[in-house]
Order: structure tokens, then C-alpha cells, then sequence
């Protein structure tokens, strides 16, 4: 480059175009990499977003299980004719003391439990409640003999219904606007009492 005021060249010297479009190309890089930080930082928020909602698929997918797992353990109670929630949760409670080499709660319940101190007694026939005995059927001369009971007396067979009005209620603007002989009948009646 030559130097303006004398016409000498000069060494070592950028021209200013040269400045001038390493300087666009620096404002340009400049602006890209605000884009794409901005994208960056949209990324984040989504890459949060997949995170928050990987949990929370996680956390219902265990809700699920659980609700599966009490489904199928209630199910298989019931099966084996334990439906009272107390009998329940003591079955559910001593299975769950079993640990982690536990077999399968259906089939420990079809074998183990019935062996178990503690609930077997859940298995075992219920005792008859009531006790069957036969009535002899009476010969036909008894039947004859025989008068059925008489019948029971209705319960209402005393009262006698009200016919009596309930006395008139009255407002206070009723009362402001009555003649003095109607507001003392209304008080001999018993309307405001």
C-alpha cells in the first residue's frame, strides 16, 4: 500500500477494506451464534420439559403397577372366598413378610397361606350359622287340627288423625296492617307462639 500524502510504499500495512469485511464477518458470526444460542437455550427448556415429563410417565407407570398389583392380589382373594378387607390385609401383610424369594401371590395363596399360622384359620369351612333340623311333616289329621295364628292387629289401629289446621303465620307487615280484635284472635289462636 501507498502512503496518501507522500506515494511511498508502505510495509506491514492491512488496507481498510480488508478491516471492513473482517468486521462484517466477525458482526455476522456474532449474530449466528446469538441464533444459535437462542436455540440452544430453546433446547434446554425442552430437553427439561422431556425430563419433567419422563418422571411423571415413570411415576404413573408405578402408580399403574401398584393399581394392577392390588387389582390382581383383590381378585385372587376373592377367589379363594376371602372378601372381608381386614381378612385382606392380614393375607397381604403376610405375604409381603415373605421377602423377596416369595412365589407367585396366587400360588402361594392356593398353597402356602392355607399352611400359614397365622392365616389359615381364613381358610377353613365356615361353621353352620345355622343349625338344621327337620321338623316332622304332621300327618294330615294334624293339619286339619291345626288353626293358622291370627293375624297381628294393624299398627295404626288406634290413632286418629289430626284435622286441625296449623294455625296461619303471619308477617310483620300482616301484623302492622291488622285491626286490634283480628291481632288478638290471631294471639288467642296461638299464631305467634
Amino acid at each position: 500500500m501507498k502512503c496518501p500524502h507522500c506515494s511511498e510504499e508502505v510495509a506491514d500495512v492491512v488496507p481498510r477494506d480488508r478491516i471492513n469485511s473482517k468486521n462484517a464477518k466477525i458482526r455476522e458470526l456474532e449474530e449466528q451464534l446469538a441464533e444459535v444460542s437462542e436455540k440452544a437455550d430453546g433446547l434446554d427448556k425442552l430437553a427439561k420439559r422431556a425430563a419433567e415429563a419422563e418422571s411423571a410417565l415413570e411415576a404413573t407407570r408405578a402408580e399403574f403397577d401398584a393399581f394392577k398389583s392390588e387389582a390382581t392380589t383383590s381378585a385372587d382373594l376373592m377367589r379363594a372366598g376371602i372378601v372381608d378387607a381386614d381378612d385382606q390385609e392380614l393375607v397381604r401383610w403376610r405375604y409381603a413378610k415373605l421377602g423377596d424369594g416369595a412365589p407367585d401371590f396366587a400360588t402361594w395363596l392356593s398353597t402356602g397361606a392355607k399352611e400359614d399360622r397365622h392365616v389359615a384359620r381364613l381358610f377353613q369351612a365356615p361353621a353352620p350359622t345355622e343349625a338344621t333340623v327337620e321338623v316332622p311333616t304332621p300327618a294330615p289329621e294334624q293339619a286339619v287340627a291345626a288353626a293358622p295364628p291370627p293375624a297381628a292387629p294393624p299398627s295404626n289401629a288406634g290413632a286418629v288423625p289430626s284435622q286441625a289446621a296449623p294455625p296461619p303465620r303471619y308477617s310483620p307487615q300482616d301484623v302492622a296492617s291488622m285491626p286490634l280484635e283480628a291481632l288478638r284472635e290471631a294471639i288467642a289462636a296461638g299464631a305467634f307462639g
